[in-house]
């Protein structure tokens, strides 16, 4: 008969191994299927918006600032999505991952956002009746020098790669920051906006990667829609479909403000711009 220890041994060995969920920090021996990274609890807590209340800013309760009018005549971007709702769960989550240095977090998040994406393309492929509907290139929300040498990351790049991975769509880092900002949950709406003109600038070498994406798009022959098929006939270019991505849509200020300068980038080299924003959390 086997001795005590060594039956201690055995169940070691065959016990499942014990794993700490990034989202409470608990010890389980059971974990997500879904998301490996949370024990089920915290993976059956996430508050997905999987269909969003307001058409244009993806909110997925009432939306009084969609409908206004200065932001009616001034967005520069389509739609925006995001992936859960900016509950207390997901501040602390998003506070862990961005101001703390847990970067174990980032594939987790990165998996939320394909999630986030995938309903998108579903819905725009829907919408525009276009079951090849797909975007031309990622690129992100910059952070300044500074706040990357605070973080040593920028969490919106991490959550734009993820994405470019699952959609095989470049991913190009377009502008920088001109300069810092305030701390933008301080701020009304209106301040936010006020705060956000002339932050953002074509990053060094952007017009240069624009060229280079559109002889890539016209090389590789990236399927298209049919009615890019008519536009290109009717010699009207497609615009670039770009995919804007940051961490958090509070007022839609810093989304419009990339949105418009992507948009005036990708003029200066002669093409049109139709720009999707998807984001982790909607506040």
């Amino acid at each position: 008969m086997p001795s005590i220890p060594l039956l201690e041994q055995l169940y070691a060995l065959l016990a499942p191994s014990v794993s700490i969920c990034l989202g409470c920090g608990k010890q389980t021996r059971r974990m997500s299927d879904e998301f490996p990274e949370l024990c089920p609890t915290c993976a059956g807590s996430i508050p997905w918006i999987k269909v969003p209340r307001c058409p244009i800013c993806g909110r997925g309760m009432g939306c009084p600032d969609c409908i206004r009018g200065d932001w009616a005549v001034e967005r520069s971007f389509v739609l925006n999505r995001s992936a859960v709702l900016y509950d207390d769960r997901m501040r602390e989550w998003l506070g862990q991952y961005k101001y703390r240095g847990r970067e174990t977090l980032a594939p987790l998040f990165g998996k939320m956002m394909v999630q986030a994406y995938n309903r998108l393309e579903q819905e725009m492929r829907k919408s525009w009746q276009d079951p090849n509907w797909r975007i031309d290139a990622v690129t992100c929300v910059p952070v300044s020098p500074s706040r990357w040498l605070e973080r040593g990351f920028n969490q919106a790049e991490q959550l734009a790669e993820a994405v470019a991975k699952r959609t095989g769509a470049a991913f190009i880092p377009l502008l920088e920051r001109s300069r810092d900002t305030e701390k933008q949950s301080l701020k009304s709406r209106s301040e936010r906006l006020k705060d956000m003109k002339k932050v953002f600038v074509p990053g060094p070498g952007a017009a240069d990667h624009l060229n280079h994406l559109i002889k890539g798009l016209e090389s590789c022959g990236v399927s298209r829609s049919n009615a890019f098929q008519a536009q290109k006939r009717s010699s009207r270019p497609k615009p670039l479909r770009f995919l804007l991505v940051d961490d958090i849509y509070t007022t839609g200020s810093t989304i419009g403000a990339c949105a418009a300068q992507l948009q005036m980038l990708t003029y200066s080299v002669g093409q049109k711009a139709e720009i999707y924003s998807l984001t982790w959390a909607r506040s």
